[in-house]
């Protein structure tokens, strides 16, 4: 009988852009008998730290996730002895500011889980809809989230680069993690800032559905990122699911039943579901700061009543 088709379809891309001497952006990814393991990581810290960074997250999770099966507990647990080993090298080194963001992808038939710190996004483009799946971990995705700024300034806002969540800057760290039932047609978009931060979702989807080639696709998608300015590095990684093999019954099933994707919440081997990703939480001193000024507002306020 003749071999079944791949079920997968793959391409990746780095490119350093237009602005950048070097390239501090990484990927990787391997191919398994159920599906793979896909990392893209953008690097900060300077030439001398920030490439480093990014390649020791791409490097640890594709170690700690090989011949193991994927579980939404394992992918966390990838992620956090990555940033383990960046923050211990940053120290060790007296590299201050060095870190990377990751966005991790792992298929395993007929499932996917994406594990996300940082600013790197996944996509998923779905009967010819584009949807982003992350939520970008930086200043200005908070401020957008509690209403207090546009989407559209956002992107041109001058603390647009603001990272507000990491691997390697602190000890520990913080994992956005969600997952969904594949379809036959799915297309799972992994890139770093230099691509979406540059092209528009409806200019990505455009050059996604125009029926080419996979690697043509992605170079297409990197001569327009360079075309708009190329001011930073760009990678990014395109994993299409051809077929969906049935795979067997996984432990987090149950969680995935649906057709939308579901975030999930894994620390220390438990697997609960939880809402996306809102606001950031308050420390109780910005809490008390808060209601000593609304204190004394309205003291002033009631000062001049006559």
């Amino acid at each position: 009988m003749p071999e079944a088709e791949p079920a997968l379809a793959v391409a990746a891309r780095t490119d350093p852009g237009q602005k950048r001497e070097r390239n501090e952006d990484a990927y990787g990814y391997r191919l398994t008998e159920n599906g793979g393991v896909f990392v893209v990581a953008d690097g900060m810290g300077g030439h001398a730290h920030g490439d480093r960074a990014a390649r020791l997250a791409v490097e640890t999770v594709l170690e700690r996730l090989a011949g193991r099966d994927p579980s939404p507990a394992l992918l966390v647990d990838a992620l956090e002895e990555a940033n383990r080993k960046i923050f211990q090298t940053a120290r060790a080194e007296r590299a201050e500011g060095m870190g990377t963001t990751a966005t991790v992808l792992v298929v395993d038939f007929p499932y996917a889980l994406i594990a996300h710190v940082g600013d790197s996004r996944a996509y998923l483009l779905r009967n010819g809809l584009l949807v982003q799946l992350t939520q970008d971990h930086s200043w200005v995705a908070d401020r957008v989230r509690e209403g207090l700024l546009r989407p559209e300034d956002a992107r041109a806002h001058r603390w647009k680069n603001v990272i507000t969540n990491a691997l390697g800057t602190f000890p520990e760290v913080e994992v956005d993690l969600l997952g969904l039932r594949l379809k036959p047609g799915d297309l799972l978009l992994l890139s770093t800032d230099g691509l979406h931060g540059v092209l528009g979702e409806e200019a990505i989807a455009r050059v996604l559905t125009a029926d080419l080639p996979l690697e043509v696709a992605l170079d297409r998608l990197v001569e327009l990122a360079n075309a708009w300015g190329g001011p930073d590095n760009i990678t990014t990684i395109a994993v299409r699911a051809d077929r969906v093999p049935a795979g067997e019954e996984k432990p987090y099933a149950l969680l995935l039943s649906g057709d939308q994707p579901v975030y999930i919440r894994a620390r220390s081997g438990d697997t609960e579901l939880v809402l996306p990703r809102r606001a950031p939480k308050y420390r109780l001193s910005e809490v008390v700061l808060l209601l000593l000024w609304l204190g004394l507002l309205a003291y002033v306020l009631l000062s001049q009543r006559p």
